[in-house]
């Protein structure tokens, strides 16, 4: 039998968790992706293509956690641990989206983490592939020098974002910081390796801006990372024949970047409705090119444009979007490699693709796409986190990544 002490502890205890049960709430969630795709190359300039090739891969397949408690008088405090993993090796996890921080209707959101920037957020906004890395998305040609990733569209470690409230009907605004602390290392990219002798110590700065009202969307988002010195930082461009040399800053480097999404939705036809969206990109490298006694301040930027339709008919969804990346711009010491007079005016391409979606379900979804990249003579982009050659280096001049896929992905 139990005392009326120990029934009276059992009975707080109940009250207790419940109350604190009814101000917090946690979530799980993920997505798992499975997608069959043959890729090749064809019209290489120098070196040799690569055949068709079948292969398997999860396309940002990932699971996490994520909640807030309720602090009172508005305030939330919010949290959300999220890993990637590969359903197709079983390899992972690997890190994504990880902060603590305070919520608040009135003065706004304050998160401390591991964060998707505004800008890398924004990046999401360029098509209509809902969350997918696939080669369908045309985050290769949107986000990349000539096929060398400068990182701004990488979550941002070590980070600190500050989110107002809405400023006024649909208008909201974020500004990311992210200090280096004297580090000499890249601590704010994917590249490992040392970035040599930074003045200041590597920091990341970035803001957006973004208008949702009705059928209406538009976004702007900046960001730049210094000292990266990513060919410093050994990203696989490791001489002067490489593919990429003269495209990012090899010394002290300040890699930025502008982007600009704005996306419509209509009822143009009885069918279903229509979705456009356009956007526009352009990333750059300032800072020191070359080494030795050839070693002097230089720049290379590009522009990036797309332009996507979906159409919605019922259960499916028709897809269609082009992509085109400008040749590089170059001055001062870049104007080397890929950035010489000879090779810069041949750096562009033009990327295609045509994807079809069935929903199963709410949660469930069946894909099927093509998508193929044109790459000018010494052009050097390919598919984003499955590319066809993943060194840059490696990447033969001029060839033209092609590809097909069929898969299904699954939301819980």
């Amino acid at each position: 039998m139990l005392s009326k002490l120990q029934i009276s502890c059992l009975a707080a205890m109940t009250y207790a968790c419940t109350n604190a049960y009814a101000q917090s709430s946690v979530t799980l969630y993920g997505v798992v992706d499975s997608t069959v795709e043959m890729v090749r190359t064809t019209g290489a300039n120098k070196g040799s293509d690569v055949g068709t090739t079948g292969r398997e891969v999860s396309n940002s397949s990932a699971w996490g956690i994520k909640g807030q408690e309720d602090l009172g008088g508005g305030l939330s405090a919010i949290f959300q641990i999220e890993y990637g993993y590969n359903v197709n090796s079983g390899s992972g996890p690997s890190a994504r989206d990880q902060f603590v921080g305070l919520q608040s209707a009135q003065y706004g959101t304050l998160q401390f983490g591991y964060l998707t920037s505004p800008m890398r957020g924004l990046g999401g906004k360029l098509n209509f592939i809902p969350g997918s890395t696939s080669i369908a998305n045309d985050i290769g040609v949107m986000t990349t020098l000539n096929g060398t990733q400068t990182n701004l569209n990488a979550r941002l470690a070590n980070s600190i974002m500050y989110t107002t409230p809405s400023l006024v009907q649909g208008l909201t605004a974020q500004v990311v910081y992210s200090p280096g602390g004297g580090n000499t290392s890249p601590t704010n990219s994917s590249v490992s390796g040392t970035a040599g002798t930074p003045t200041n110590g590597m920091y990341a700065l970035g803001a957006g801006a973004q208008y949702a009202k009705g059928p209406f969307y538009a976004a702007y988002a900046y960001e730049t990372r210094r000292d990266q010195d990513l060919l410093g930082a050994g990203a696989g461009l490791s001489g002067a024949s490489s593919a990429g040399m003269g495209v990012a800053a090899t010394g002290y480097s300040n890699d930025w970047e502008h982007r600009v999404a704005i996306r419509y939705e209509a009822n143009i036809f009885s069918i279903g409705s229509t979705t456009f969206g356009v956007g526009w990109d352009r990333l750059g490298s300032n800072g020191t090119f070359g080494s030795g006694k050839v070693a002097g301040d230089g720049q290379t930027y590009r522009d990036a444009f797309s332009v996507a339709v979906m159409q919605k008919v019922g259960l499916q969804e028709f897809i269609f979007n082009y992509a085109v990346s400008r040749p590089l711009s170059c001055s001062g010491a870049a104007t080397s490699g890929q950035c010489s007079a000879a090779e810069r005016s041949h750096t562009g391409a033009q990327q295609m693709v045509f994807a079809y979606h069935y929903w199963l379900s709410k949660r469930t979804m069946l894909q099927g796409y093509i998508s193929r990249i044109h790459n000018s003579s010494f052009a050097t982009y390919d598919f984003d986190t499955n590319p066809v050659v993943s060194s840059v280096a490696a990447r033969a001049p001029g060839a033209s990544p092609v590809g097909v896929g069929l898969g299904i992905r699954h939301y819980f």
